[in-house]
C-alpha cells in the first residue's frame, strides 16, 4: 500500500540547523504562485517543507484540529524555525505555530502571505472562480446556471459550514452532468468533484481558527489586491491584528513569485534567528 506523504520538500536543502514549514492548498494549474515559486527565490539558508493534502475523501469530516494534528504527526525530524502560510493557509499556519510552541517550548517565527480567515464570501468567490475556470467543460448554459445557483446559495447562507455543503452539492451536480454530456469518464468526474470538495473542507476548517489569537506575533507580506489578505481591513484593525506588515505593489497571484518578497523573507528569517 502506498502511503500518502504529509509534507513535501520544496527547493534545495542547505542542511542548516532549522527548517521552515509552509501551509497552502497547492493545486496543479492554479493561477496564483505557490511556495515552490518562493523557494526558488530564497537564499541558501532556508529548507522549506510544504503541506500535502490528505487523499481525496479522507478529509470529509476534518475540522481544523484534524488538519493540524495530521501535520504535527509527521513534522520532519529537525527544529522548526518558521511557519509560513498563504491565503487561508495563514489561519492554519498560526495554529500550527502555536501548537509547535506548546510541544517544543520554542516558538517559530510566523510569516503570513495575504492571510485570510475564510468567510461565506471567500467560499462564494472561490466557487465562482472554479465554475468560470471549468466553463469549457460545463458549457455556457450550465456555467451560467451554476453561477446563478451559487448566487442564491450565498444570499441564503447560514454560516461557512452550511454554505460550503450547499456549494459542493451544486457543483457536484453540475459537474457530473457536464462530464457525462461531454463523454468524460466517471473517474475524471470523481476527481474533479472530489478536489473541489476537498478544497471547500480546507476552507471551512480554516474558518474555525481564531485569527485574533493566532496572528498576534506574525509578520505579514501583503499584496496590492484590494480584496486579498488584510487589505479589506482598515489600518487600525490591520495594525492590531499582527506584529508587522510589509506591503508590496504586486497582485495577489504574483506575491509568492516576486523577488522583492523573497528578499524580504530572507531578511525576516535571518533577523528572527529562524535559520
Amino acid at each position: 500500500m502506498t502511503t500518502t506523504p504529509v509534507w513535501r520538500e520544496i527547493g534545495a536543502d542547505p542542511g542548516g540547523p532549522t527548517i521552515a514549514l509552509a501551509v497552502d492548498y497547492a493545486a496543479t494549474g492554479r493561477p496564483e504562485a505557490a511556495f515552490g515559486d518562493l523557494a526558488d527565490g530564497l537564499g541558501a539558508g532556508t529548507a522549506l517543507w510544504e503541506t500535502v493534502q490528505p487523499p481525496l475523501g479522507a478529509e470529509a469530516d476534518f475540522d481544523a484540529a484534524d488538519y493540524v494534528d495530521r501535520w504535527l504527526s509527521a513534522v520532519p525530524d529537525r527544529p522548526v524555525g518558521a511557519v509560513l502560510g498563504f491565503c487561508a493557509g495563514g489561519a492554519f499556519a498560526g495554529e500550527l505555530a502555536a501548537r509547535l510552541a506548546e510541544d517544543t517550548g520554542r516558538a517559530p517565527a510566523l510569516l503570513l502571505f495575504d492571510p485570510e480567515s475564510p468567510t461565506t464570501l471567500t467560499l462564494y468567490y472561490q466557487y465562482r472562480k472554479v465554475v468560470e475556470s471549468l466553463s469549457g467543460v460545463l458549457g455556457a448554459e450550465r456555467a451560467a446556471a451554476a453561477a446563478a445557483d451559487g448566487d442564491r446559495a450565498l444570499a441564503g447562507a447560514d454560516g461557512v459550514e452550511r454554505l460550503g455543503t450547499e456549494l459542493v452539492r451544486i457543483f457536484t451536480g453540475a459537474a457530473e452532468v457536464a462530464c457525462a454530456a461531454a463523454g468524460l469518464d466517471e473517474e475524471y468526474a470523481e476527481e474533479l468533484t472530489g478536489t473541489y470538495r476537498s478544497f471547500v473542507r480546507y476552507l471551512v476548517a480554516a474558518a474555525q481558527i481564531d485569527r485574533d489569537e493566532r496572528w498576534a506575533g506574525a509578520v505579514v507580506f501583503s499584496s496590492a489586491t484590494p480584496t486579498s489578505g488584510l487589505n479589506p481591513l482598515d489600518p487600525a484593525a490591520r495594525a492590531a491584528l499582527v506584529d508587522r506588515e510589509l506591503r508590496f505593489d504586486v497582485a495577489h497571484a504574483d506575491l509568492l513569485r516576486t523577488p522583492e518578497v523573497a528578499a524580504a523573507v530572507d531578511e525576516v528569517l535571518a533577523g528572527k534567528g529562524a535559520r
